[in-house]
């Protein structure tokens, strides 16, 4: 396998991962909200409807885990 070649599959191997531990974060940012909220699903749909209302257009993942970044920070 020549340089080039072994760069291209080494980077490509990369963004692969960083692509799948990106997505991954976002489900579990709502378990982590549904934890929080000791189940109550009424109450992780408020907050993340809350958070999409602070920032109109932010997909539901990030709210969720905006919801928890603002739970965290509020409850230390």
């Amino acid at each position: 396998m020549d340089s080039p070649s072994a760069i291209a599959l080494v980077l490509l191997v990369a963004l692969g991962t960083w692509l799948w531990m990106r997505r991954r974060p976002s489900h579990e940012a709502e378990t982590q909200l549904r934890r929080i909220c000791l189940g109550d699903e009424g109450q992780v749909e408020r907050l993340i409807d809350a958070e999409i209302a602070r920032a109109p257009g932010i997909s539901r993942p990030e709210a969720a885990s905006r919801a928890v970044r603002r739970y965290q920070r509020d409850n230390r």
